[in-house]
């Protein structure tokens, strides 16, 4: 002879699965290690931040036919401009607009040579690119 389950069972039965899916899908995951903040670096890109008025790193070495992309970290603005003259239409090889916080401005270095830039709106901070 074969039971008939329980109306009681099933309704306990619904109660605590539905419990476990409610549990289970609310919950917050936090990984036990942080992601990493630091970015992977591509074949042929190099990335320059700019933070605490500052441009990091201050002197990169890249191969010919890399980007660099800088980044600006800094609540201020800034402005990327190659010492050459002041702005490309001047003959400046490279210049950037005005840079708010998480804005980025890239440039590919086709040539060797020494390429020192600075920001326009903060004279001080200054920086090279260097294209053996």
């Amino acid at each position: 002879m074969r039971s008939t389950p329980n109306p009681v069972h099933w309704t306990i039965l619904i109660v605590v699965l539905a419990a476990c899916i409610a549990v289970c899908g609310c919950t917050n995951y936090s990984p036990s290690t942080p992601p990493a903040t630091t970015q992977a670096q591509v074949p042929g890109a190099m990335i320059v931040n700019i933070q605490n008025f500052a441009f990091n790193p201050a002197s990169i070495t890249v191969p010919k036919g890399t980007t660099v992309t800088w980044v600006n970290q800094d609540t201020t603005n800034h402005e990327i401009v190659n010492d050459a003259q002041g702005s490309i239409a001047q003959g400046a090889l490279f210049t950037s607009n005005s840079l708010s916080k998480g804005a980025s401005y890239s440039f590919k270095f086709e040539n060797p040579g020494t390429y020192p830039y600075h920001c326009s709106i903060h004279p001080s901070m200054k920086a090279t690119v260097i294209v053996p």
